[in-house]
């Protein structure tokens, strides 16, 4: 994606994010980072783009949790024999 996306992506959430009450930021961010995803927007892309908003880190770390296990295990699967 495009970084003048991502910079769109990033200025609405910081505009928006100052109207969402404190105890709706987390779900609206993590649907922000599921929207990225959705949209085929790259991991590394998504990750980078949260790199300095610590509501954003943590809805990327809860979103992908399950695929880093993933990667683990196709890791330790190409081990084997």
């Amino acid at each position: 994606m495009a970084t003048n996306d991502m910079e769109i992506i990033l200025d609405v959430w910081d505009t928006m994010k100052s109207y969402i009450p404190a105890k709706e930021k987390m779900a609206a961010a993590e649907r922000i980072i599921k929207l990225c995803d959705d949209n085929g927007i790259r991991k590394t892309d998504i990750a980078e783009m949260t790199d300095d908003d610590k509501i954003l880190e943590t809805a990327f770390d809860r979103y992908f949790i399950d695929d880093d296990e993933d990667d683990l295990d196709n890791d330790w699967d190409e081990y084997e024999g």
